[in-house]
């Protein structure tokens, strides 16, 4: 079976499926509210947050930051529509699509609403990043239903 749906084990869903998600309204609520975190860091002024040292900028810290702030992003989605019983391939297309659309909404406003920001090409493609990042790991946590 290719949905999208929870493993279980003797009748209860696997505690695999982070357990405090115990409906698609929650999760829903739960990924909205993470846009929102989102949405407010990428917002902030370039100068609130801390400088890094001449040899870090070689590493490009922010990127990371990227990553790390779309990786839960696509995560949530994805118990959204594992709780909608979406099927699996659908919901790898609408996670990778909604990723791209939201990445290039926060750049787009970065560029012309928010003050001391500023639009970044790489910013975009490390939020795609973490988008796909978060895809993987949560189809290889989270086996397809019977273990297939």
């Amino acid at each position: 079976m290719d949905n999208l749906t929870p493993i279980k084990d003797n009748g209860n869903t696997s505690k695999k499926v982070l357990p405090f998600f115990k409906s698609s309204q929650q999760a829903l609520l739960f990924s909205l509210l993470w846009m929102g975190v989102i949405l407010l860091l990428t917002g902030l002024p370039g100068n609130s947050f801390p400088k890094v040292s001449k040899w870090m900028d070689v590493f490009q810290p922010d990127k990371l930051i990227h990553i790390g702030m779309f990786f839960p992003f696509a995560w949530f989605w994805q118990l959204y529509l594992l709780h909608k019983k979406v099927r699996r391939s659908i919901a790898i297309i609408i996670v990778i699509l909604f990723g791209i659309i939201y990445a290039s909404l926060t750049e787009v406003l970065q560029h012309s609403v928010f003050i001391g920001r500023s639009a970044n090409v790489p910013d975009a493609i490390a939020d795609i990043i973490g988008v796909v990042l978060s895809i993987l790991a949560f189809n290889y946590y989270l086996p397809k239903r019977g273990g297939k």
